[in-house]
Formats: C-alpha cells, sequence, structure tokens
C-alpha cells in the first residue's frame, strides 16, 4: 500500500511532518485514531538509522492532508522539532559545508488487531496492514516557487527559483500603478549546490511568499528571487576557494558578475518589477554577497537586509564607504554567534566573554563594524537588530527544563526570516518588513 510524503520548512530547516496515507475506497473517519498506527522511518546517509515517529494526529483528508469528513486518504501528523533528527530530509555534510539530502523511507503499519472499516460499515481488507511503498513527496510552500532554473554567465553556472506573485491585470500592459517589488535572498554556504530545493527550506526562505511578509508589499505583493551558488558566494575562483584565505583577495568572489548578470535578466523578462524597489539580503555567505553588491552597484538597490554578514571590515575601505552611505540598511545578527564572532570569545573554550556587568565583550567586526561606520559616515536609515542569544520566536519549543529553546548563536537569520526584527522609528513600532516595503530607490538624490 502507499503513501506520500510532506515536507515543510522550519527555522532549524525541513522536516516531514505528514504522511499520507492511501486506502483505495472511503474509509470511516471514525474508525481510527493516532494511536492505531505506528510509523518507522529508516534515514541512509553514510550509515542508516532506524527511528520511530511519534504521530501527533490522525484524520481523513484529501490527497494534499488537507482534513476532510470522510475520505480514501488518512493523514498522520508527526511530531517535529529542533533536536528531532528523525524529521529532517537533510544531513549536514561537514566535510563539504553543504547541506544534502538523505535517503528516506518509512513503514506505516496498522496496529495489530485493529480493524479500518469502510464508509458502509464493511472491513477494509489491507492484507499486512503495511503502507511502505512512497508514490509522492509534497512541499507546500517550495511547490509554489518555479525551482532549478539554470543561468550560464561565461564559465559559470548559477541555478535559481523564483516566486511570482499575483497577477497585475487582465491585459498585457503594465502601468506604473501595478508595479511589484523585488526581493532578493541569497544563501548561506551550507545551501551551495544545484538544487534551489536547498536554499529554499535549509533556512525557511519559504516564509518570505507568505502572507505574514507579502502583506507589506501591497494587494499585489512582491517577487522573490533565489538564487543559488554551485559552491559558495565567498569563493575567490570556482574551486571552493574561500577568498578569505587568499591574501589581499579584498572581498573577490567569482560570482559576483555572473549573479548581477541573472538579476538584471531576471527583471528584463518581468516587466511588472519595480526597478525603484528591489531589495536584498541574505545570511553569513549570503550576507557577505549582499554588502558585496552594495558596494559594486551602489546606485541599483533601494535597500537591503544582511543577516550574520561576514563581509571583512579590512575589505570595507572609507571609500567604498562613502560608496555606499546612502543605502537603506538593516543588520541582523546574534553577539554569541561563534562562527561569525562580533563578540569576544575564549580561545581555549570557545564561549563567550563578559564584562563584569555580565555583557558581551563587543568587537569592530562584521556588522557591528559596518552599521557603526555607516552611521559615522552620515547613513540616518540604519539599523541594526543585535540580539544576545537566538530564541525559539515561536515559543513551540523548550528545553527539558522547560525554558525556552536556543539555537546555534549563527542562527539569526531565524529572526529574520520571521519578521521578528523591530526598531522604533519616528515613535512607532516597525517590524523589518514592514520597514524594507516603505524603501525605494532615488537615483536623483541618493543622499
Amino acid at each position: 500500500m502507499t503513501y506520500i510524503m510532506i515536507t515543510n520548512g522550519y527555522d532549524w530547516g525541513p522536516a516531514i511532518d505528514k504522511i499520507i496515507l492511501d486506502l483505495e475506497t472511503i474509509v470511516d473517519s471514525k474508525s481510527f485514531n493516532k494511536d492505531d498506527f505506528s510509523v518507522k522511518v529508516q534515514r541512509t546517509y553514510a550509515k542508516t538509522q532506524i527511528f520511530e515517529r511519534k504521530i501527533t494526529a490522525a484524520y481523513s483528508s484529501d490527497a494534499v492532508g488537507n482534513q476532510t469528513a470522510e475520505s480514501r486518504y488518512i493523514t498522520l501528523e508527526l511530531e517535529v522539532g529542533p533536536n528531532k533528527i528523525e524529521g529532517s530530509p537533510f544531513n549536514y555534510n561537514a566535510s563539504t559545508g553543504r547541506n544534502e539530502y538523505v535517503q528516506t523511507s518509512y513503514e506505516i503499519a496498522l496496529m495489530p488487531m485493529h480493524q479500518l472499516k469502510s464508509n458502509t460499515g464493511d472491513d477494509l481488507a489491507l492484507g499486512e496492514g503495511v503502507f511502505h511503498e512512497c508514490t509522492g513527496e509534497l512541499n507546500p510552500l517550495c511547490d509554489r516557487f518555479v525551482q532549478n532554473q539554470a543561468f550560464q554567465f561565461d564559465d559559470v553556472l548559477l541555478t535559481y527559483a523564483h516566486f511570482e506573485p499575483k497577477s497585475t491585470s487582465n491585459t498585457e500592459q503594465v502601468t506604473s500603478t501595478c508595479k511589484k517589488p523585488l526581493i532578493i535572498w541569497l544563501h548561506g554556504a551550507g545551501e551551495g549546490g544545484l538544487d534551489t530545493s536547498i536554499p529554499l527550506l535549509g533556512n525557511k526562505v519559504t516564509n518570505l511568499i507568505t502572507s505574514d511578509i507579502q502583506r507589506f508589499f501591497g494587494p499585489l505583493g512582491a517577487y522573490i528571487l533565489v538564487p543559488q551558488a554551485p559552491t559558495m558566494w565567498m569563493d575567490y575562483n570556482g574551486a571552493s576557494v574561500y577568498n578569505t584565505t587568499v591574501s589581499e583577495s579584498d572581498g573577490y568572489s567569482h560570482y559576483t558578475l555572473a549573479l548581477k548578470e541573472l538579476i538584471d535578466t531576471f527583471i528584463s523578462e518581468h516587466d511588472a518589477i519595480d526597478i525603484d524597489r528591489i531589495y536584498i539580503g541574505g545570511c553569513s555567505n549570503g550576507g557577505y554577497m549582499t554588502v558585496r553588491l552594495l558596494i559594486d552597484y551602489p546606485d541599483f538597490f533601494a535597500a537591503a537586509f544582511p543577516t550574520c554578514e561576514v563581509f571583512e571590515n579590512e575589505w570595507l575601505t572609507d571609500a567604498r564607504i562613502e560608496k555606499i552611505k546612502h543605502i537603506p540598511i538593516w543588520l541582523v545578527h546574534s553577539q554569541d554567534d561563534p562562527v561569525i564572532r562580533i563578540s569576544r570569545f575564549d580561545r581555549l573554550s570557545g564561549v563567550p566573554l563578559y564584562d563584569p556587568n555580565g555583557n558581551f565583550i563587543p568587537l569592530d567586526t562584521f556588522s557591528n563594524a559596518l552599521f557603526d561606520r555607516m552611521l559615522r559616515a552620515g547613513n540616518q536609515n540604519c539599523y541594526y537588530s543585535r540580539y544576545d542569544y537566538v530564541i525559539d520566536p515561536t515559543g513551540r519549543y523548550n528545553t527539558e527544563d522547560g525554558k525556552a529553546y536556543v539555537y546555534h548563536g549563527h542562527w539569526s537569520w531565524i529572526y529574520t526570516l520571521n519578521n521578528s526584527c523591530t526598531q522604533t522609528i519616528d515613535g512607532k513600532t516597525v517590524s523589518l518588513f514592514e520597514w524594507l516595503s516603505n524603501q525605494k530607490r532615488n537615483v536623483n538624490n541618493p543622499s
């Protein structure tokens, strides 16, 4: 018998959170509950692991998992969480520094002595009562993107995904009143490769197409463009050589020209994009590339929102700050980030150091340095959400002692993609994406 898997993006990455069973005949919804099934998953990546999955709900549904009165389908909701590896379709490959898919197979069994009934009251003949053939996978938000598109520029091949918001009108003419902004998101090092579902799900980038974000950009919403580098954005020569390891690299990236050409081509192919409302952001490696593009094309973007960015302070010359000082920018970083450090850490233990008052000891690096230098250059539309820790913003997950779950300090993109960052602007509490939606390029008077 067959089943379908459903995967959704979460703050910690993707999780298989539903299994849809196909009974091939309408089932009496009163003849089963969540305790009548068992779910076992086999994950294979270098080695094979077998886990029992906890079922949290069971109900009649349609073919894509929406609850219905009675149906041939039964959906099982499965427990997920930041520490529950059994639900993840990903494995982080430490040798390559990237997220990769694992081979996943499920076995769903009806508990012994339990009998399902049809909507006419007849016993259902289910043989051994085991579902072990997967006939499909659904990613509800991810599937709304056009994925795995290829773009070639000289010797560089980039892949990308994009989301197109609501249609502007029934006519072919696009007017200035129905133009829509473009939000570009640049992934971190772990999401490089040739499969665009990885940057969409590795961080909760799919949230950018939900009403939580889209509502700020008017009734028509915003385009979302998610380019993907085959290696990482900080690659100096296309051979996975970090530009930080090359003396006097000056922050050069092998992908800058190709990425800008991809953006230009995408805009030219979508007449409804408002070229005065092009926004760019990204996390870690993507935060670096965000700053790199601002420097190289300072009159192109309306605003930027780099998160845990890793553009070295030594590359931020006074001349470069002068070029970008007019650009609205909102930075996000966590002070306990052990990867892109903006605070002092103990060299031996790798834990943060604190001053006598228990505060983090700031460094003049990365987001700290960029923010301070932009302010000193006179940028009055520059904001910084600097957190002590990355704490679960949903309130759903806790530690064993009942405290709020604390994520790895590098994962400050969780705040960004949940639109949890706020500032008081002109006496009003404003979120990052609300602020972003109000920014517009002014090439005639950029300062």
